[in-house]
């Protein structure tokens, strides 16, 4: 056991405040009452892009219609997994797992065929087409 459990009665004995994590009082400027962890945010996984000068979004806009379904992000130039639309913003991840990025739902393309990838392979190029 440690000192603080020793010197600190239990549940039984007579309780104790469930924000107790046996530390001192804080004294900092910030004033966070002893928890700087819930003033922390956390910073998005996948910046989100915004277009380059002179681009513009595809003239058809592919919209999802299932959860799970794959699309092309062609802003940000990734495949992902579509999960949810909240007003205007599409929620993906990516294919094998990770975390969610927000992609604009301007800016979806339906995801490329096998087909489509590999002759762009055998013509020596690298892009990827919709």
């Amino acid at each position: 056991m440690t000192d603080n459990q020793i010197n600190n009665p239990g549940p039984i004995d007579g309780g104790f405040s469930l924000f107790d994590r046996g530390m001192p009082e804080c004294r900092c400027p910030a004033d966070c009452g002893g928890r700087p962890e819930f003033g922390q945010r956390l910073g998005l996984a996948y910046p989100t892009v915004k277009p380059p000068i002179g681009t513009h979004p595809p003239e058809l806009a592919y919209e999802p219609r299932r959860k799970g379904e794959l699309v092309f992000d062609a802003l940000n130039q990734r495949l992902g997994v579509f999960m949810d639309q909240v007003s205007h913003i599409v929620y993906l991840r990516p294919e094998r797992g990770g975390p969610e990025w927000e992609a604009d739902p301007r800016w979806l393309e339906k995801p490329p065929t096998v087909q489509q990838t590999s002759t762009a392979g055998a013509n020596g190029t690298q892009e990827i087409t919709s």
